[in-house]
């Protein structure tokens, strides 16, 4: 019959479990999109599987593989755990060359404890406290950047690491406690069969967090490239400014929402003097760097980020200003002027001045139900070709 608290069946257990897990990893490597830093957690269970078979097989295999090379396979797991934390989340990692070093020492202490000076009681304590250094370290990264690099803590893998350095805790106090009277796979051995099952159950956690580590940074970066998109979609190619499609959209968002707060919107239309001259002068690259020009000038004069400036259609632009009343809309309106008066843009064949110049029509409305947004703009056109009808080159507000 088999005794599932004997520490040679927990063992294969454990094995059993981390293998299992090992292969839906490799396996969802091969089906998904995985970041670097995941395959150093896949050869960490694989590692911690395969360390645990080892060392199950004592007294079968030579002490030199089941212990020597089974616990060194097993200490890899929360090293590899840390490395790859770092590298997926693309953070240095200060203490790889001190995590090399304890390596080192404790395969080191591992083989005087195992052929010169032969003491269980060393092995376990060297096993113990490395096991759990290293996990305090992966707890730490984790526990540090996750939130920052995902937008959340992954709180299923910082649980299981605590489970992990409690199981490495609790493995030091029975030593500590037991030192006279020390087994590891005898069948007095039951409090290291807990404190294994208590490390189990830690990997298992941790590998599970893994796969949820990797599903959710695909998730933000496929938000991340929607948004992108969606950014794009709502840009002007030539100016970078907003679209004729994002002006409209805003148009009718900032409307109800200042609809019910009874709070104004104000509206500039501005249309460039004579720009089909100017094209036909200097040529459409030029043309194109003085639309740029212009874009420039709506940019800086829109300081606010509720603002909207956008590119309307061929040499007429536009600025959105919610909550602005008349007098905010003129200085606005009047700083654009301004921008493009000081740029000094050559127009030659220009019957207003020898420079580029802009006309500009202002309108100020407090929504409500009897004015809609099309009649804002078309309020801000009005006035835009009032001034074109009065000589170009100014501001006419709409009353």
């Amino acid at each position: 019959m088999i005794d599932l608290m004997d520490t040679r069946t927990m063992l294969l257990v454990g094995a059993l479990v981390s293998l299992t897990l090992a292969g839906v990893m490799v396996y969802y490597s091969v089906a998904r999109r995985t970041y670097p830093g995941f395959h150093h957690w896949t050869v960490g269970i694989i590692s911690v599987g395969t360390g645990a078979v080892l060392l199950s097989g004592r007294g079968f295999y030579p002490d030199a593989i089941s212990m020597v090379l089974g616990n060194f396979l097993i200490i890899l797991m929360p090293f590899l755990l840390a490395r790859g934390l770092a590298i997926f989340l693309n953070v240095p990692w200060k203490l790889k060359a001190v995590n090399i070093l304890i390596l080192i020492l404790f395969l080191s202490v591992f083989l005087w404890a195992t052929y010169i000076h032969p003491s269980l009681y060393v092995r376990i304590l060297c096993f113990s406290i490395v096991l759990g250094l290293f996990f305090c370290e992966a707890l730490i990264i984790a526990f540090r950047f996750i939130p920052f690099v995902l937008g959340e803590q992954n709180w299923l893998l910082i649980a299981s690491i605590i489970f992990a350095i409690l199981s490495s805790v609790f493995r030091i106090f029975i030593t500590l406690t037991q030192a006279s009277n020390l087994t590891f796979l005898g069948k007095d051995a039951i409090s290291h069969s807990i404190a294994l099952l208590m490390t189990i159950l830690g990997v298992v956690g941790s590998a599970c967090s893994f796969l949820i580590l990797n599903t959710h940074r695909i998730e933000n970066d496929l938000k991340r490239a929607s948004r992108k998109i969606e950014n794009l979609a709502n840009m002007d190619g030539l100016t970078n400014l907003f679209n004729r499609r994002y002006f409209d959209k805003k148009l009718a968002e900032e409307f109800s929402r200042l609809q019910r707060a009874s709070q104004p919107i104000s509206l500039i239309m501005a249309d460039l003097d004579f720009f089909k001259l100017y094209n036909d002068t200097y040529g459409h690259q030029a043309g194109d760097d003085c639309l740029r020009a212009v874009a420039r000038a709506f940019k800086t004069a829109g300081g606010r980020i509720s603002d909207i400036p956008a590119r309307y259609g061929g040499e007429e632009f536009v600025m959105l200003l919610p909550n602005t009343g008349r007098e905010g809309a003129l200085k606005v309106a009047e700083a654009i002027r301004n921008a493009i008066a000081a740029a000094a843009i050559p127009h030659e064949t220009s019957t207003v001045k020898a420079t580029v110049t802009l006309t500009l029509g202002v309108a100020t409305v407090v929504p409500n139900r009897s004015i809609t947004p099309e009649m804002l703009v078309k309020f801000a056109d009005q006035a835009l070709y009032s001034g074109k009808g009065e000589g170009k080159d100014r501001i006419r507000f709409f009353t």
